[in-house]
């Protein structure tokens, strides 16, 4: 049995969506950033879906079980992110649904059974008696549990979970957010979540010009300090440069970690910005976030 050091956690801020029929493949294929060829029983992709902007709705770990693909995106912005992926699905036979039936718990390190480590120590993807396992190795060892079992009593809140995402720089895309930022500007490139020779994909065409062309110049970062107020979704953020403060930056996430207003930020910024600068969240001159 896994030792129980570590509580299973909650990931109710995140939901579970089925893309089942026999075109779910090649219509995935022809949507998302991923490359579908890789995704299998055993192998896990992080991806994004675009607009024909290249601005993306939604980002998501995508996985297969059985003969479904799934994917895993923020609660928030699932059913505008359905919606937009249906509309293209008219012609394919595929069903696209957000999943009622099985649930979502994340394991860390000892809560982990070692059978289940053992099963994935060479891949980042596995079923054993229908329940799947998504690895991921930063910050710590964890896993998502993807299973029909009814939720455990003393779960950890989902903002445990959240942390473990911003340290790992997993981009949180949640509806503030929506259609307005390429890929790149959450380094989805840095976890293989986009492909460049696959073919076309929606918004496909804005991705490679950002990417072979330099088109984008923002990257993602995690801010830490102080701030009495927990920065708000879609905030701006602004920059002291030269004594004077400088609107500059967007907030994807934001959570309180400690005590004494401490906080975690995400944010998009400029490459190549400073380490020692100075930000704070825009109309919060008491905030002091820093890289």
């Amino acid at each position: 049995m896994a030792n129980s050091y570590y509580k299973p956690t909650s990931l109710s801020d995140w939901q579970l969506v089925k893309v089942s029929g026999v075109d779910n493949r090649t219509f995935l294929q022809g949507q998302i950033t991923a490359d579908l060829s890789r995704i299998n029983e055993n192998s896990a992709s992080f991806a994004a879906h675009c607009d024909a902007k290249g601005r993306m709705w939604s980002n998501f770990i995508l996985f297969q079980r059985g003969e479904d693909i799934f994917y895993i995106l923020r609660k928030s912005v699932a059913e505008r992110q359905i919606a937009e992926l249906k509309k293209t699905a008219v012609f394919s036979k595929v069903t696209i649904e957000a999943v009622q039936d099985l649930n979502l718990v994340g394991l860390e390190e000892e809560a982990i059974d070692p059978s289940v480590i053992s099963a994935l120590s060479e891949h980042n993807c596995v079923t054993i008696d229908d329940v799947t396992y998504i690895k991921f190795t930063s910050p710590n060892l964890r896993v998502i549990k993807v299973s029909s079992e009814p939720l455990p009593s003393d779960l950890q809140p989902s903002d445990h979970w959240l942390k473990l995402e911003l340290e790992s720089g997993h981009a949180i895309i949640d509806s503030p957010n929506i259609e307005s930022l390429l890929p790149q500007a959450c380094n989805l490139q840095h976890f293989k979540a986009i492909s460049f020779d696959k073919g076309c994909y929606c918004g496909q065409e804005m991705v490679a010009r950002a990417q072979f062309r330099g088109a984008n110049n923002r990257g993602l970062y995690l801010l830490k300090g102080k701030s009495k107020t927990l920065p708000i979704i879609g905030d701006k953020l602004e920059y002291e440069l030269e004594g004077h403060w400088r609107e500059g930056g967007q907030i994807l996430a934001a959570l309180k970690i400690g005590q004494n207003d401490e906080v975690y930020a995400q944010v998009v910024l400029a490459n190549g910005i400073d380490i020692e600068t100075k930000f704070r969240v825009k109309g919060q001159a008491e905030s002091e976030l820093y890289l």
